[in-house]
């Protein structure tokens, strides 16, 4: 039974983060070819995810999960609501509005350099010489992406670069504050609710209601609308979250990482996003960093 779990958990994260990437990629194809606007995708994803997550939630695991909600846990979930779930989702989807969802992905990978800052400058404590290699690697891997080489230009829109640094920064709140949530809520309860109160959020932002009624939309780009949310967005939370269970940090830190190159794969193949050799390089550095890091937790 343990061995039935555990690969169980290991096709869900493999799912769950591969629909990550391939959901960012189609979000780019919606972006390129529709009027469809950052604002109203965020808004429709989180509040569409939010109700599916936290109805499965309330139908099958609300019985077995009771929470108390004081008044500091229900700070810190709101608090986690806005500046975790809404802002990973806004600024990540705004990277590859400028963008593409290649770039945008890798870059929000650079979330472990923020993690590290932090912990040292809450500690205050010294750095490591691991941790100097690591945001050094990151700093060359995100200076190849933005540049291709090319010191005098940018090869990446300069709002593309910002929001998706913004992201990995977004990213590495979410990270840290999540689990001190987890100790009250159920994953889903926590996921499905900051993002229907993002959703909400939103709303006064772009109304999930002020939809491109007018625009001619072919069945295909409305499919890829539907799917980019119901499968990118709720299933693929649902099958990582569910897939925690099963498997170790490591090792869903690990598969995590087939988020940005199942983006950088479909992108290319997909949507023709062409990629020089020096950002190439940049998004391997990238890649091996994470690789590093959830390898290195498992020795620690």
């Amino acid at each position: 039974m343990k061995n039935e779990n555990h690969i169980k958990g290991l096709i869900f994260v493999i799912i769950g983060a591969s629909l990550w990437g391939i959901g960012g990629t189609a979000s780019d194809y919606i972006f390129t070819h529709t009027p469809t606007n950052v604002s109203w995708y965020v808004t429709a994803r989180l509040l569409i995810s939010g109700v599916i997550l936290l109805s499965i939630y309330t139908l099958f695991f609300r019985k077995r999960h009771r929470t108390v909600w004081t008044k500091h846990t229900t700070l810190m979930f709101l608090i986690y609501s806005i500046f975790g779930m809404t802002m990973v989702q806004y600024t990540f989807m705004a990277a590859i509005g400028y963008g593409n969802a290649a770039v945008a992905t890798v870059l929000q990978c650079t979330g472990p350099i923020y993690i590290i800052l932090y912990a040292i400058f809450k500690k205050y404590r010294p750095w490591t010489k691991f941790e100097a290699i690591i945001i050094l690697a990151m700093i060359i891997g995100v200076f190849l992406i933005a540049t291709n080489g090319n010191i005098e230009s940018l090869s990446v829109p300069p709002l593309a670069l910002a929001f998706g640094l913004l992201s990995g920064i977004a990213l590495a709140y979410y990270t840290i504050h999540a689990p001190v949530l987890m100790q009250y809520l159920h994953p889903l309860q926590l996921v499905g609710g900051s993002m229907l109160v993002g959703g909400i959020l939103m709303n006064f932002i772009h109304p999930i209601w002020e939809f491109e009624y007018q625009f001619d939309w072919t069945f295909t780009q409305i499919l890829i609308l539907v799917l980019s949310i119901l499968l990118g967005t709720t299933l693929a939370f649902f099958l990582y979250i569910t897939s925690t269970k099963y498997l170790s940090s490591t090792e869903t830190g690990i598969l995590g990482l087939l988020e940005p190159v199942s983006a950088v794969i479909t992108s290319v193949l997909l949507l023709n996003v062409s990629l020089g050799i020096y950002q190439s390089i940049g998004i391997i550095i990238i890649l091996a960093v994470g690789i590093f890091i959830s390898t290195r937790k498992q020795k620690a």
